[in-house]
C-alpha cells in the first residue's frame, strides 16, 4: 500500500527507514529539539515501543522541508493510511 503526499508516492517502508535514521541520529529520541517537552508537538507516532516526531519523520521520509506543509490531520492522516499508530503526544 501506498499513500500520495504532495507529489511523492510514500509507503511503509519510506516510513520505516525515516525512523531507523531518526535512531541513528538521535538514540535518545527527546534528543531532537526536545520535542518530547515542547508543548508545540502535539502528536507523536508509536512504533515499536517509541515515539516519533510525526511532521519531522514525514520530512525525511518524503524529503519534503516541514515548512511546507501542516502538522495535525495532515500529517497524520498518511501515517495512520500506512497502519501507524498516532497518538496524543504524553
Amino acid at each position: 500500500m501506498s499513500v500520495i503526499f504532495k507529489g511523492v508516492n510514500l509507503t511503509a517502508q519510506d516510513i520505516l527507514a525515516a525512523m531507523s535514521d531518526f535512531d541513528s541520529q538521535y538514540p535518545d529520541t527527546s534528543d531532537y529539539d526536545s520535542w518530547l517537552d515542547k508543548e508545540t508537538y502535539k502528536y507523536a507516532v508509536r512504533h515499536n515501543s517509541k515515539l516519533y516526531p510525526c511532521k519531522h519523520i514525514l520530512s525525511q521520509a518524503t524529503g519534503i522541508d516541514t515548512s511546507e506543509f501542516s502538522g495535525g490531520e495532515q500529517t497524520n492522516s498518511v501515517f495512520r493510511k500506512l497502519g501507524f499508530r498516532v497518538i496524543d503526544k504524553p
